[in-house]
């Protein structure tokens, strides 16, 4: 070691050289079919594959930028080398080119990209033929979190499309972002009715603080999107259709916001379950050996349901625990091939509200099938049409009357806007848990029933 003295006798000029150097600046890495990985990876000289790409992407702000082409891989592509707050190591697209990497020749079980490390995105791909997941996110939210999945089409993999999780609640991988994304034809495993084992479109498991907005999830044989064993979650601004068994899932899940969904079923047979689509949105609480997060504080607003099995369930097996501490309000449910609202019977129901709902059934099909006692459910200023509701689900302040939405039964949400004589118009009650609309427009304390 230096002394202290000789250190002091050192000229300005050496003492500099020997001080730590500030951080790496960030640097563009270019990737492209034409490439050679003994180039500097530059945009004239160009890497050859992804996986060089990520394993020159080392210093936080790096990016690894592809070019189009497709990109067959022989095993996972590990993003392990994590950015900073405000300087992400980044794999995307260059400049919307279309950019596939391609699983089929992965082998059996395996990912195709794997998400090990805070601070990363990806973005503008293509991703396709994974014989596992499509994108994973997965690890401890002390390594994994601040992870962004962005504008990618993800399809034909045998597992989820994009997934996140962990196997430990005390440190669940969190703060991540799905959005964007178009996502079809995943948990192929089950196709054909085999159910090897049930997976998401998209989704996480023993996560915190996942947003997953503005996606499009369909055809695929598992639910569409899910959260299970999951805290603090916002699902928002998807459309999710014809997937298998329940398009949105709420499994032990808490304080999570589902809103501004567009969820339906088209008939397509191939993803019918027990001869019917999947529902639209349900909770529940399986079972999860050595974990316990039973469902409440969730918050279901502004979706618009249509020709689903069951619009809005909760069901009670397996574990059970009913709906605690659960607002439903503001949805408009159209035209289910089964009720539009089913509640198991449960005896741990406890503070909840259904509210400001529209409830049309366009067939011979109950509006409900609620069991058991629901003294713990409140509701209110909900509309009826097509039949008429249980007694238990009734209030002074509903409407038996047609919505007289402007062309309910398409598949487009403009249509279930209010027509001027609507008489569901500034007929619902003041909640601020929906100061919004389905665009995301204020409300102005004039609250319609249903979605607009």
């Amino acid at each position: 070691m230096f002394s202290l003295n000789l250190i002091k006798t050192f000229p300005i000029s050496v003492l500099l050289a020997i001080l730590p150097a500030g951080p790496l600046s960030a640097t563009d890495y270019y990737v492209a079919t034409s490439g050679n990985n003994q180039n500097p990876g530059t945009q004239n000289q160009p890497f050859r594959t992804v996986a060089r790409g990520i394993n020159a992407a080392r210093q936080p702000g790096d990016t690894v930028l592809i070019r189009a082409g497709i990109y067959p891989q022989i095993r996972t592509l590990n993003l392990a080398n994590p950015g900073t707050e405000g300087r992400f190591i980044t794999l995307k697209a260059f400049e919307n080119e279309e950019v596939i990497i391609d699983g089929s020749n992965l082998p059996e079980d395996a990912t195709l990209i794997a998400v090990l490390a805070h601070h990363i995105r990806i973005q503008g791909l293509t991703v396709r033929n994974s014989q596992n997941i499509g994108i994973s996110i997965w690890g401890p939210g002390t390594r994994v979190h601040a992870v962004e999945v962005s504008g990618n089409r993800v399809h034909h993999c045998q597992n989820s499309g994009i997934y996140a999780g962990f196997n430990r609640l005390s440190d669940p991988v969190r703060d991540l972002l799905i959005a964007d994304n178009i996502i079809s034809e995943c948990s192929l495993m089950n196709e054909g009715g085999q159910y090897n084992q049930w997976s998401f479109g998209a989704g996480a498991g023993l996560s915190r603080k996942v947003t997953i907005i503005n996606n499009t999830v369909s055809h695929c044989y598992g639910e569409g999107i899910g959260l299970y064993l999951s805290n603090k979650g916002t699902i928002e601004g998807n459309t999710v259709h014809d997937n298998f068994s329940v398009n949105i899932y709420l499994d032990n899940t808490t304080n999570t916001r589902v809103s501004r969904n567009l969820v339906y079923s088209t008939e397509d047979q191939r993803f019918y379950r027990f001869n019917h689509p999947a529902s639209g949105i349900q909770i529940a609480n399986e079972n999860y050996q050595g974990f316990n997060n039973p469902s409440s504080h969730n918050v279901i607003t502004n979706n618009i349901l249509i020709g689903n099995y069951i619009a809005i369930s909760s069901g009670s097996y397996q574990r059970g625990g009913g709906l605690k501490h659960t607002l439903i309000a503001n949805n408009t449910a159209w035209g289910s091939i089964g009720p539009l609202l089913h509640i198991d019977a449960d005896t741990r129901h406890y503070k909840s509200r259904i509210s400001n709902n529209i409830f049309k059934q366009t067939g011979k099909i109950p509006l409900t099938d609620i069991q058991g006692s629901t003294t713990q459910i409140e509701f209110s200023n909900n509309l009826w049409h097509g039949g008429v509701p249980q007694q238990s689900a009734r209030s002074t302040s509903d409407l038996q009357a047609d919505p007289q939405l402007i062309n309910g039964g398409s598949f487009n949400p403009e249509a279930y806007q209010l027509s001027e004589s609507s008489p569901a118009r500034n007929a619902g009650m003041i909640l601020p848990e929906v100061e919004l609309d389905f665009n995301g427009k204020p409300r102005n304390n004039r609250i319609n029933l249903g979605a607009w």
